[in-house]
């Protein structure tokens, strides 16, 4: 980072920490960079086993939406029947607010880690089937018939040929569901739960901790933020290998 960017840093601190001091915005509304770091200092520890107890809910939501929307779109994609009829099915479910559904998990998993899984899968599953039977659905047929043509197993076609230009739409799928899987963690949190970092926000907001909450806020942005970068570390090793398969070609 430039000096530069470093004094906007702390200009903006400055600007911030000046507009709780002079009560320009009540502490019900804002709080100051003091005041987050005196939460921190106060219930750090707390907020640090919150944020284990997330990261495992979003690590495991994720795994399982990624597994069933790839498997879902790659078979969706491949046959054309179910296509036909997987698609609409699944536009018009993911059109449903799922947020009316999060009832429903709680009837059925209780208001413990489960639940929120459960609802934050959900919310990743669509975007990521979708994507991912379109991209493959979208190819010109005849790569399909190139790979027979050549000896190509099943197998060999779909991870060799098909997967490999269908990734620019996989990889979008796979961002939009990500994001969804980790927003779904936290409102799940936040609704209903035991404990994470959307549990401890909805709990200082309740008691007007405004300190707590906004550094809530800011474990969740780093939760956001560092699944963001695997993705991105994921996604530079699929490009690798799309452009391994695409060279052997």
């Amino acid at each position: 980072m430039t000096i530069r960017g470093v004094l906007v840093i702390v200009i903006i601190l400055g600007m911030w920490e000046a507009i709780r001091r002079f009560n320009i915005v009540g502490p019900l509304l804002l709080a100051s960079p003091s005041e987050i770091v005196d939460a921190l200092i106060a219930s750090g520890p707390e907020f640090f086993l919150a944020l284990r107890f997330t990261f495992v809910e979003i690590a495991t939501a994720l795994a399982v939406a990624w597994i069933l929307g790839l498997g879902t779109g790659i078979v969706a994609g491949m046959i054309p029947f179910l296509n036909a009829t997987a698609g609409p099915l699944l536009s018009s479910l993911f059109a449903v607010p799922l947020i009316t559904w999060y009832p429903l998990f709680m009837v059925w998993f209780g208001i413990g880690m489960t639940s929120k899984i459960a609802y934050a899968v959900v919310s990743g599953f669509f975007p990521i089937a979708i994507n991912t039977m379109n991209g493959i659905h979208g190819l010109d047929r005849r790569y399909s018939v190139f790979a027979e043509a050549i000896g190509c197993s099943r197998r060999q076609a779909i991870f060799r040929i098909l997967l490999p230009m269908a990734l620019p739409s996989i990889m979008s799928g796979l961002r939009i569901g990500t994001a969804l899987v980790v927003i779904g963690v936290l409102v799940a949190e936040m609704l209903a739960s035991l404990g994470g970092i959307g549990f401890l926000i909805s709990y200082y907001r309740s008691i007007y901790a405004t300190g707590h909450v906004y550094l809530g806020i800011l474990f969740a942005l780093a939760c956001a933020l560092f699944t963001n970068w695997g993705l991105s570390l994921i996604e530079r090793r699929f490009t690798h290998w799309r452009d391994l398969q695409v060279g052997e070609r």
